[in-house]
């Protein structure tokens, strides 16, 4: 899990490489790569957490691409500043249509559309390049073979699959009772602004839970 790579590596941990499928549930996705790309600014310098809203420290956006320019600037531009969970509602989808235009782009995954019995369109992304498809995800295991090896991306990462409840994404070779240990040990190292962040994020995760059950 490397920095400027937190989204698309978020997508594709939670993505099925074979049916094209996300394996979770589409608003824990979205709230996922919204919080993924918030600590991916983080980490790069560029964004901070002021007790729970997100505030800008560095507004440039060069050497940035599409996906953390969107989030940059959206934070920078606006008058007010804005909680973790206001800044999901306002994101999500358009950094899901993003992640995907880029993997996609990438030639990592492809675009297949098909139409559902009720008639709608929907699109699935099966793996074009089945090897770096998997690499988020088989790296994601290896740290948690070895935690001595988590980079801060992963350690977040970790922590955020957490929060968000799906501690069984790594299943099977990786028993959830195992994820939440070591993700919960890889939180608590987290640096203050990515705690602050995560926690930000269970709040969305609370709000997402009550729209689920209904």
């Amino acid at each position: 899990m490397e920095r400027g790579h937190m989204t698309t590596g978020f997508f594709l941990i939670a993505h099925d490489e074979f049916s094209g499928k996300v394996r979770i549930h589409p608003d824990l996705l979205l709230c996922g790569l919204v919080g993924a790309q918030i600590a991916d600014l983080v980490i790069g310098g560029r964004l901070t957490m002021s007790g729970d809203r997100v505030t800008v420290v560095d507004p440039d956006v060069a050497g940035l691409d599409e996906m953390a320019t969107l989030v940059l600037d959206s934070v920078a531009h606006d008058r007010e500043t804005h909680t973790v969970r206001a800044w999901n509602d306002v994101l999500n989808q358009l950094l899901l249509d993003l992640t995907t235009s880029r993997l996609v782009a990438d030639r990592i995954l492809r675009k297949e559309s098909a139409r559902s019995l009720l008639g709608r369109r929907r699109e699935h992304y099966p793996a074009l390049d089945l090897v770096r498809a998997r690499h988020p995800e088989l790296e994601l295991r290896a740290m948690f073979t070895d935690p001595a090896t988590f980079t801060l991306p992963g350690a977040f990462t970790a922590a955020m699959i957490d929060t968000l409840g799906l501690d069984t994404l790594l299943e099977p070779g990786i028993e959830r009772s195992v994820v939440r240990s070591i993700a919960g040990q890889a939180a608590e190292h987290l640096p203050g602004s990515l705690s602050q962040l995560r926690s930000g994020l269970a709040a969305s995760v609370s709000a997402i839970s009550l729209t689920i059950r209904r």
